[in-house]
């Protein structure tokens, strides 16, 4: 069975040739992204070559290949600076990376690149 999350990775046009680099280097984070996933945006929030990926009910380990790919590609957005139109920038401005565990305390949202967040309300 496993532990269960939910996940959003939305990832720009800025950041996109690193994104390649990491799908160059796993066969298994290209197949969770272009083929596993739940729902998949080309030019999300009509920003043209910006994509977002989702998984459902998704076991969101390190220790698996694919998961650890990604979690690097999204480590390293958190932590470098590029080149945009002539200024130096952070890449937390052109990703979002968005978890959401079982558990009520269990949710992770990394970098402002896109307005995506967690919810979580009881109705009745």
């Amino acid at each position: 069975m496993g532990y269960r999350s939910e996940v959003i990775l939305a990832i720009g046009p800025e950041v996109m040739p690193q994104f390649m680099v990491t799908m160059a280097k796993s066969e298994e984070a290209r197949k969770l992204c272009w083929s596993d996933h739940c729902e998949m945006i080309k030019d999300y929030c009509d920003i043209k070559g910006a994509f977002l990926f989702r998984w459902s009910s998704i076991k969101w380990y390190d220790s698996y290949e694919e998961i650890s790919a990604l979690q690097d590609f999204v480590n390293w957005c958190a932590s470098e600076r590029i080149e945009v139109e002539g200024k130096d920038v952070d890449t937390s401005e052109f990703y979002r990376f968005v978890r959401i565990g079982e558990e009520m305390d269990d949710n992770e949202a990394e970098g402002w690149g896109f307005d995506i967040h967690i919810e979580r309300s009881a109705t009745y």
